[in-house]
């Protein structure tokens, strides 16, 4: 095989919308490289499928709006099946918390309009934005729509980075080395161990966070919106199976390797948020239990961009949940600074790995 122009580490949400900004950009030379059995089958796969635009950190806030927009207008050329369903999507928060600091508006709907549609959801006076074009993605038809004429290479690990004076020239999978003009990142919570070389101190934080779908429930019905309870007490489900999808929205520090392994004690942990949120429906019992991953920055924010040390290395990591619902940007933004040496994106600065440089290593993984 001749070597690709670019090799994109990871066939999730991020590797595969980077792979397809490219291909649109003129570049059809990938090679997308997965050390799973097949594309997207962990954290991209294991998430809610929520489309929720509002963000806290008005970068990332930009590239959900952005993204969602593209997702709304895609030809069928993209995906056969629209990409959203907008169930409606609502969002609280406690009076007064710094949430009004970061929605994009007023509050606009209040606890009797949720429980119109959930008559068990708690009658509490907290604040709730209702948006009506919001709700759920189509994560698998995405995922399909960006690999859709790519090379995608699976069980294939890559072990590391190879460099020749100080750029990116190909990457190592046990005894075989694949040469590529440029290398890019875009594996997750797995890219800890490509940092050696690099001016990134292993800055990613891989955070385990469980999921239910309840046994069905008679008064679900499949079309009923989305809510997302934030704050201390966060939490949000959705229909899902004539049932509820469910999370108490946990957020434990895991090695990425035991990502997906169940916590015993969850259940138990899912029951107390239900019985805050749900009084009555904390003993329903759960009918499918997964985990998932999501990968941090220690600033919560993406790390999308050029390589500060090395030249031809890029990296597209630290989605914090967000990866679905921003995937376009990203894919958009990294596209950019690789075939133009330059973004102009109004998110791109805040999120160049240039400001996590000499940032301490995390403990604890």
């Amino acid at each position: 095989m001749s070597a690709p122009q670019v090799i994109i580490i990871g066939a999730g949400i991020a590797g595969a919308s980077t792979a397809w900004a490219l291909r649109q950009a003129g570049v059809s030379d990938i090679l997308i490289l997965e050390q799973g059995a097949q594309a997207g089958m962990h954290s991209t796969s294991r998430n809610a499928a929520i489309l929720r635009t509002a963000i806290e950190q008005p970068a990332l806030q930009r590239m959900a709006l952005e993204s969602a927009e593209f997702y709304r207008s895609a030809s069928a050329s993209f995906a056969e099946q629209p990409i959203i369903d907008a169930v409606g999507l609502f969002v609280t928060a406690d009076k007064h918390s710094n949430s009004q600091n970061w929605m994009p508006s007023a509050a606009n709907s209040c606890v009797a309009e949720i429980r119109a549609h959930y008559p068990n959801f708690v009658d509490a006076d907290i604040d709730v934005w209702h948006f009506a074009d919001e709700g759920t993605l189509d994560i698998h038809g995405l995922l399909q729509a960006f690999l859709k004429e790519q090379t995608v290479r699976t069980n294939c690990k890559v072990d590391e980075i190879i460099y020749s004076n100080d750029s990116a020239c190909g990457v190592r999978c046990g005894d075989e080395i694949i040469n590529a003009q440029q290398v890019v990142v875009a594996n997750g919570g797995w890219a800890n161990h490509l940092c050696s070389n690099t001016g990134l101190n292993q800055p990613f934080s891989p955070r385990r966070r469980h999921l239910m779908v309840s046994s069905p429930l008679g008064q679900i019905s499949h079309d009923l919106p989305v809510v997302w309870c934030t704050g201390d007490n966060e939490f949000y489900f959705r229909p899902e199976s004539g049932g509820l999808l469910i999370s108490a929205c946990d957020h434990e520090l895991v090695d990425p390797r035991y990502g997906e392994n169940i916590d015993p004690n969850i259940i138990e942990y899912i029951a107390s948020k239900t019985d805050h949120w749900l009084p009555g429906l904390s003993n329903i019992q759960p009918k499918h239990l997964w985990s998932g991953l999501r990968t941090f920055s220690p600033d919560h924010a993406f790390i999308i961009g050029p390589d500060p040390h090395k030249d031809n290395l890029f990296w597209a990591t630290g989605l914090a949940g967000h990866g679905m619902t921003t995937a376009y940007a990203v894919g958009q933004m990294l596209s950019a600074w690789m075939c133009d040496k330059k973004c102009t994106h109004p998110s791109a600065n805040d999120l160049l790995p240039q400001r996590l440089v000499d940032v301490p290593r995390l403990a604890g993984i």
